[in-house]
Formats: C-alpha cells, sequence, structure tokens
C-alpha cells in the first residue's frame, strides 16, 4: 500500500465538539459567539436589536374521554352486540347513554347535577 492515500494521524485533524467540518471545506473558522449577558438580556446580536417575540405555545388538546372497564356475562355481553346492530350504534355508545340516564337520574335523588363533585359540597347535605 502506498502512502499517499491516507492522512497522517496528526494534531490537524482533531477539531473541538461541534466545530468539524467536511475536510473539502477548508480550515475550521471559529463560530461567532455572544457573550452570555447579551443572550440573556433578550437580544439577538451585539448591537442590541431585540428578538423577534417567540411563538405563541399551541392550545392544549381538547380534554379525551377516560375508560373504564365492565365486566358483564356472556349472555349481557351478546344481547347488547344485538341491540347495537339493531339500533346501528356501537356497544361503547349504549354504554355511554346508560350511564347518562342512570346519573341524570341519580342527580335528581341529590338535588344537583354534580351529585357532591363541586366545591359548593352541595351533594353532602343529602
Amino acid at each position: 500500500m502506498s502512502s499517499a492515500k491516507f492522512a497522517s494521524v496528526t494534531a490537524g485533524l482533531l477539531a473541538r465538539k461541534g466545530e468539524g467540518q467536511p475536510w473539502m471545506q477548508g480550515p475550521v473558522q471559529e463560530p461567532a459567539r455572544m457573550p452570555l449577558a447579551w443572550r440573556s438580556e433578550g437580544r439577538s446580536d451585539l448591537r442590541g436589536e431585540p428578538r423577534p417575540a417567540p411563538a405563541a405555545p399551541p392550545p392544549p388538546p381538547p380534554a379525551k374521554d377516560k375508560s373504564c372497564a365492565i365486566r358483564m356475562s356472556l349472555h349481557d355481553f351478546e344481547r347488547l352486540g344485538i341491540l347495537a346492530v339493531k339500533t346501528g350504534v356501537t356497544r361503547q355508545a349504549l354504554l355511554k347513554d346508560a350511564l347518562a340516564q342512570f346519573l341524570a337520574a341519580k342527580a335528581e335523588d341529590y338535588g344537583c347535577a354534580c351529585l357532591g363533585a363541586c366545591e359548593r359540597n352541595c351533594g353532602a347535605a343529602g
């Protein structure tokens, strides 16, 4: 093998972290750095020009439904499935509707739709 094909390993081949460049672009140049005092004051450069205002954060995602598991007999599961097919909705929708009707009936019993889950503590008296 000829030594002309390979570069000799010298200190000139080393670069500090973040300063490495491809060999075809020439020598390593020191990047321009701003003093910490200028960066912490919200200025974009040494002339003191302000940075553009940061973009507003995206709105929070809408609240997702919580999940809850229910165990039922195979017979009830099949009946629920048949009813779901006949009405054209899912089992999940039927269960959510049944739960909403149940909670509405209980809210009438307690005199408050929150069933005591609000700050007014209106369900504690019932």
